[in-house]
């Protein structure tokens, strides 16, 4: 006598992957998509996936030159404190309804590439100029699927992730996209009076001229 199989209750066992990138070109801000397959071997009806990711840049993975060493100072310190201070990013954290499927589906995970510098990892972004950015994503959040006729819940695993290596030539080159050659440096009213009451004292023609004159005088001073 044969015995039925007997209808598997526990959750779906999801494997992550980030297979492309891609830019948003109607986007308000420079945003880039990660394109993240989902795929459910085990046959069970994923009902929707209440998805949170944490992108990561995983700082400590690749190597940097000298010239990329200097530029990570704010960021990093000296790199004799390297040992101790290099760690992982967080770039953003993101939030998505995946809907409804069985076995196989996509999902894009939108990341703004803001320019505040004031940010560590805007700053190491824009400090590498080659080579790749080393990025973990991080998934955590609430399944619900179908099993022995009934909606059911389960916990995104404490463990699931994916790499990617993003080009950093592609976050340059979005930004210069929309922001050409020109940066945007966000200062207090009290500091920009200031600046502007300096430029019209000596008569400088443009911003960039009143700022290459302060910093030709702080680089004189210090090799004087």
């Amino acid at each position: 006598m044969t015995t039925a199989a007997t209808p598997r209750t526990g959750p779906p066992r999801l494997a992550w992957h980030v297979a492309d990138v891609s830019e948003q070109h109607l986007a308000v801000v420079p945003t880039l998509d990660f394109h993240l397959a989902i795929d459910c071997a085990d046959g069970v009806a994923v009902h929707t996936i209440a998805l949170s990711t944490s992108v990561r840049l995983a700082v400590p993975v690749r190597g940097y030159d000298e010239p990329t060493r200097r530029r990570l100072h704010a960021v990093f310190g000296a790199p004799e404190q390297w040992a101790s201070s290099l760690r992982d990013l967080t770039w953003a954290q993101v939030t998505v309804i995946v809907p409804a499927f069985t076995g196989h589906t996509e999902v894009r995970l939108p990341v703004p590439c803001g320019s505040d510098m004031d940010l560590a990892a805007v700053s190491y972004l824009h400090a590498l100029r080659d080579g790749d950015l080393p990025l973990r994503f991080l998934f955590s959040g609430t399944v619900f699927y179908h099993a022995d006729g009934r909606l059911r819940a389960a916990q995104v695993p404490w463990d699931a992730e994916a790499a990617f290596a993003l080009p950093a030539e592609r976050w340059h080159r979005l930004r210069a996209r929309y922001f050409g050659d020109r940066r945007w440096l966000p200062l207090p009213l009290d500091s920009f009076d200031r600046l502007h009451a300096y430029r019209a004292e000596h008569a400088y023609p443009s911003w960039d001229a009143t700022i290459d004159a302060l910093l030709n005088h702080a680089t004189t001073g210090r090799n004087g």
